[in-house]
């Protein structure tokens, strides 16, 4: 778990996609003409994006069917059940998020989470999001007691389709998600159907602010030890001088 935090911390700092799943058949999950809003404005990739840098960036976990198995409620919906879906990309998996899934599960019975695939979050937040790759993202949201099922590398949109497999009574989207972001409206057919509800999870951290956080800390940690070299240099310095008097 010391080593994944490592990790994931070099991936933030680096700014690095090497960790990312490539999936060609994700480029057109994303509905045309969607807007990326400013605070996520793609930056210059890195001298560091074109390769991992001694292996830090790759996934450390290996998907098997038995693995999603041990992380998974093992629960199947019955006719009784009152189906809640939500979706999205639930990087660096948070205290946030656990309770916008409990607040969505109050609302029903039984919970699926759709977790889009890297390629549709990096086409909305840009730089090199998500820090998480799929894998990894899934396999926090399973762990998450809240959780009954995840559907894995869901489409950008929810559509008609989808709801009537899941058997959907109830789409929860978060109290801070803007609809209005993006020229093509994700839950436009929710919303027609009438069951799109919004929760707020009652928490204030997210994933944008759990990344600034450790970027500020890292920038202390460095003026700390600029500090003290530069008096570590100057005692040097005044040893120096009086050993030659």
């Amino acid at each position: 778990a010391e080593y994944m935090g490592t990790d994931l911390v070099g991936r933030m700092l680096l700014l690095t996609r090497t960790h990312h799943q490539r999936d060609t058949a994700d480029e057109g999950a994303l509905p045309p003409g969607a807007d990326v809003g400013a605070e996520f404005a793609e930056r210059p990739r890195s001298n560091s994006d074109s390769a991992p840098r001694d292996g830090a960036n790759l996934s450390k976990f290996l998907t098997t069917s038995r693995r999603i198995v041990q992380f998974s409620s093992n629960r199947t919906p019955t006719d009784a059940d009152k189906i809640v879906y939500v979706d999205g990309a639930f990087d660096l998996f948070h205290a946030g998020h656990a309770s916008f899934l409990k607040a969505a599960k109050g609302l029903g019975t039984y919970l699926i989470v759709g977790v889009h695939t890297d390629a549709v979050i990096n086409k909305i937040k840009g730089r090199n999001y998500p820090i998480m790759n799929l894998t990894e993202r899934v396999l926090s949201v399973l762990s998450c007691r809240h959780t009954d099922e995840c559907i894995i590398g869901v489409p950008f949109a929810v559509t008609k389709e989808m709801l009537e497999m899941m058997g959907a009574h109830v789409v929860v989207i978060g109290g801070g998600a803007t609809r209005e972001d993006y020229s093509t409206d994700p839950y436009e057919v929710p919303a027609a159907m009438g069951i799109l509800q919004h929760v707020e999870s009652g928490s204030e951290l997210t994933t944008t602010k759990l990344i600034s956080r450790v970027i500020e800390h890292r920038l202390a940690y460095e003026e700390r030890n600029r500090k003290k070299e530069e008096k570590d240099s100057a005692l040097k310095e005044k040893a120096v001088m009086a050993a030659e008097l």
